[in-house]
């Protein structure tokens, strides 16, 4: 088979150009961050983090949507539930550490189910999150123990996602104006409620308000999107706020998909659209490809076979650097519990999770005046008589990314102190690459690509690219931020002691290979 490369440099971020009018019925990174889906990389409440997070419903359409919170391991779900938006609706809420575990907490009335707010007296919900998919719950679940760790602390950071399950009418049971704000508060929340509740038996009560639990589809239209969504991640007593946006994912399905609150699905690859459109910076077009199912044309849209970003570590004004890397769909491909016990690795990953599932990097580094870090000093060269030995191999930086949700620190090998846990995020599990005192500011490339990885730690040859047929998308699927906090420690102004903390946190750009398959 030849291969040749159409597009070998599309950088994140773009916005759209030309033929983005094309792609209406193909699954889509969304440039203007509206969208059915909204994936958000990372959540801590580690190293006295809390996180902050908010979803908008920017159309004139009641929505159903699914919120499903995930440790960051494994993937596994912590905790789900519905949210029921009326038109224009914000809902918010923020997860924080709750003894060795963790928890969500809501003030905000917008209907859910369950109704956390709605049996609150002071009008403050609260729900932990849960341990029950990692763990064999009274010896009934002995498949979810997976070796990544039992312990409830393992559900204190990971990552989110926010699907759109439907629009939601008043065809039937006037579901939409139960869901609406009157003076700022909803309707009928408990409607909502009352609509899924079954008795103890799992059958339905004689009366009609469990109309969900006998028609999940009543009250409901195609999905439309609209929805965008943030967090950020505060820390009160450090004095810092590191703000991101959730990827956008559009056109992901035509169909209604509204299940019931206790239900992991609809999931991110249970899509109905397997077409996916990916822009095109050379040529100013669109590549639409079909594919075999959901979860390629997923992939496809967030592959990646290098990422980009910059680290500034500068002692002097206690610089700290780290990125969050997330595979939002490595489990539909890793988990043994999803693919089978039995089963392979399924491409683009290559490594089935066995409490661990690592994926070698390679990673080339600058500093702000494109000098690379090189492991090895330069030195003289003296006359040599020929013949000469060959050259050998020269030396490739790699590291693994073992995790669903992984953090890479950056740090000074000199001063290092190998802390147990992450500087900003406070994370436990965590990879840190050492740079020599010159290197406090520059920029790093991470490379996925199969081609660039050292002979003995690649996969099956297969691995890190899907295919249609016609062509091939190499690397990986991934989402993520580079987050930089300085510290002025504490500042006297006017006689006044100011903590003087601050940070930012910036998305990965990356570049994709996207290659023809021809005879």
């Amino acid at each position: 088979m030849k291969r040749k490369t159409l597009t070998t440099a599309v950088m994140a971020g773009l916005t759209g150009v030309a033929g983005m009018m094309s792609v209406a019925n193909a699954v889509n990174v969304n440039p203007d961050g509206l969208g059915q889906v909204l994936l958000y990389p990372y959540y801590t409440t580690r190293g006295g983090n809390d996180t902050l997070i908010s979803v908008v419903n920017t159309t004139s359409e009641a929505k159903s949507v699914k919120i499903r919170f995930l440790e960051g391991r494994n993937s596994r779900e912590v905790l789900d539930f519905n949210i029921y938006m009326s038109e224009f609706d914000v809902w918010t809420g923020f997860l924080q550490a709750e003894g060795d575990g963790a928890k969500l907490v809501t003030t905000d009335t917008t209907c859910t189910v369950p109704y956390f707010v709605g049996d609150a007296a002071d009008g403050v919900g609260e729900v932990e999150l849960r341990d029950f998919e990692f763990i064999d719950f009274e010896g009934l679940s002995p498949e979810n123990v997976d070796g990544a760790g039992t312990d409830i602390e393992r559900v204190k950071s990971g990552y989110f996602e926010i699907l759109e399950m439907g629009t939601l009418i008043d065809e039937t049971n006037g579901s939409a104006t139960a869901a609406t704000h009157v003076n700022g508060v909803p309707e009928d929340c408990q409607q909502l409620v009352d609509a899924w509740t079954t008795l103890q038996d799992g059958t339905t009560p004689a009366d009609e308000d469990a109309y969900w639990a006998e028609n999940s589809l009543v009250d409901h239209d195609t999905p439309t999107g609209g929805l965008f969504g943030s967090a950020s991640i505060i820390n009160i007593n450090e004095g810092t706020l590191l703000s991101y946006n959730a990827t956008a994912i559009d056109n992901w399905t035509t169909s209604v998909s509204h299940t019931n609150s206790g239900f992991v699905t609809p999931r991110v690859i249970d899509g109905s659209i397997t077409t996916s459109a990916v822009f095109r910076s050379n040529s100013q077009t669109v590549d639409q490809q079909s594919w075999a199912n959901s979860r390629d044309a997923f992939n496809a849209v967030l592959m990646n076979n290098r990422i980009a970003n910059e680290y500034a570590i500068n002692p002097a004004i206690g610089g700290l650097t780290e990125w969050v890397l997330t595979f939002p769909t490595k489990r539909f491909s890793v988990d043994p519990l999803i693919i089978g016990a039995m089963g392979e690795p399924i491409a683009p990953f290559s490594v089935l999770f066995e409490g661990t599932s690592c994926e070698p990097v390679t990673f080339r580094l600058w500093d702000r005046e494109e000098i690379e870090r090189t492991e090895d000093e330069p030195g003289t060269l003296p006359p040599r008589p020929s013949p000469l030995p060959p050259d050998p191999d020269p030396e490739i930086d790699t590291f693994d990314l073992c995790y669903e949700a992984n953090v890479v620190r950056f740090a000074r090998a000199s001063t290092d102190t190998n802390p147990t846990e992450t500087e900003i995020f406070g994370e436990n599990r965590f990879i840190t690459l050492p740079l020599a005192d010159n290197f406090i500011s520059g920029w790093t490339e991470f490379n996925f690509d199969p081609e660039e990885i050292p002979a003995g730690l690649m996969f099956p040859a297969d691995a890190r690219t899907i295919s249609n047929g016609a062509v091939n998308y190499v690397g990986l699927p991934v989402i993520g931020f580079q987050a930089t906090t300085v510290s002025n420690d504490t500042l006297v102004v006017d006689g006044q002691s100011v903590l003087s903390n601050y940070g930012g946190t910036f998305n990965h750009r990356g570049s994709r290979r996207i290659e023809l398959v021809s005879p």
